[in-house]
């Protein structure tokens, strides 16, 4: 008794996809921790206070040369998934996203209410003093983040995993990555804030990527509104008292 060819094929493909998972999750952490410590480096190296506020065209650029990097690295698996004029498009349509954004850092971050020295933390996060330049950086980094998430999502539906352990494996690693705050100086609070989001986040990016219609244009405005979110309410929260 012959088996079902078209079965066999799929179990074939997925072994073989399987294998490439753990080349995708090797280059993905080690993108993300050369980024890292090479930012750290280059603020070090120039001396900088706060490297998106005072040097955010260099970031910018830095970031973007990460994002092209990882998109080259899996640009067989991407062009694969999607044609060029899908992703010419979804580049079309993320403009009056980045439109919004830059509306919100330009006209509404101005308006919100100082940070108080008193009240910030020892060691603060640069995004509580910082200018509306921060987030050009801030808006690259992003994307470079998200090429790492689709590299790792997309590799793993090719390999054949279902939803489930897909969404389990990214809150785990996008939740992980975060909790290497604590060994940049930032506070507990900061730190459990912001790694609770990037798990939550996480979990819902397979869905995103893979089921939702034009997921990365969601993935995208999402990761990028938290921020403005979490910057709008520290404001508000960490504001000078009145007779400050």
């Amino acid at each position: 008794m012959t088996g079902n060819p078209s079965l066999s094929s799929t179990a074939q493909t997925n072994i073989q996809g399987r294998g490439q998972m753990p080349g995708a999750i090797v280059i993905v952490t080690i993108l993300w921790l050369a980024s890292s410590q090479g930012y750290y480096q280059i603020v070090a190296t120039l001396g900088l206070e706060s490297g998106y506020d005072n040097a955010p065209v260099l970031f910018a650029a830095y970031y973007l040369g990460w994002a092209a990097l990882t998109l080259w690295l899996f640009r067989t698996l991407i062009t694969t998934s999607l044609n060029q004029s899908t992703l010419a498009r979804e580049g079309v349509m993320l403009l009056p996203v980045l439109a919004g954004f830059a509306l919100f850092v330009v006209y509404g971050l101005p308006l919100l209410p100082k940070v108080s020295i008193l009240r910030a933390p020892f060691d603060p996060p640069e995004f509580m003093f910082a200018s509306a330049w921060y987030y050009l950086p801030k808006s690259a980094d992003i994307l470079f983040q998200q090429t790492l998430a689709a590299g790792i999502i997309l590799t793993a539906a090719r390999s054949g995993y279902r939803l489930l352990p897909i969404t389990i494996g990214m809150a785990m690693a996008f939740g992980g990555f975060h909790l290497l705050l604590a060994f940049d100086g930032f506070t507990p609070t900061y730190v459990f804030r912001f790694t609770l989001s990037a798990t939550l986040f996480g979990a819902l990016l397979p869905y995103l990527y893979l089921h939702a219609r034009h997921g990365f244009r969601w993935a995208y405005a999402l990761h990028w509104g938290y921020y403005a979110l979490d910057a709008t309410v520290t404001h508000f929260i960490l504001a000078a008292p009145p007779w400050a």
